[in-house]
């Protein structure tokens, strides 16, 4: 899950690439391969160009039937290879939140960045993020962790 909490309205976001893995989940830390136009999980921690992953909330099969669904529902949160989806870069100052992460190590102030499972860690010593863990954040029951973005690309010391 991805949610947008304090960011640029109408701001562009690039859907001219389709999921490179088995199976992606909105809000997952990636970055483009622009050899055959998809996006993957990274190859090894980095904060480093990458893109959070969203989606158009379509639904398929009985889905069409039923008059209201969950944003949690997999329909809107999971990408299956080949599927397009839309890739977020985000801007400094931006506040945003996803289901994508690894709670161990996350306290406020610490740096994150991307592991190889599509996930947000906190980044490893040696690894400059501009992505700062602010708090948890409570989303109708479901656990999300509160991102900021910074000016300023750093290391957790």
């Amino acid at each position: 899950m991805l949610r947008e909490l304090q960011v640029t309205k109408d701001k562009p976001a690039n859907s001219m690439y389709k999921a490179g893995e088995e199976t992606i989940m909105t809000g997952s830390p990636v970055v483009k391969d622009e050899t055959n136009k998809t996006f993957k999980f990274v190859d090894a921690e980095t904060a480093a160009d990458i893109f959070f992953v969203d989606k158009e909330r379509v639904p398929s099969g009985i889905n069409c039937t039923r008059g209201d669904m969950s944003d949690y529902e997999a329909d809107f949160t999971t990408l299956k290879e080949n599927e397009f989806g839309k890739l977020i870069a985000y801007f400094v100052g931006e506040r945003f939140a996803v289901d994508q992460f690894v709670k161990a190590g996350l306290e406020a102030g610490v740096r994150v960045a991307a592991n190889t499972e599509g996930k947000l860690v906190k980044a490893g010593s040696g690894v400059a993020s501009k992505y700062v863990f602010k708090s948890f954040y409570d989303d109708n029951g479901h656990e999300l962790a509160l991102i900021e973005v910074s000016d300023t690309a750093v290391a957790n010391a």
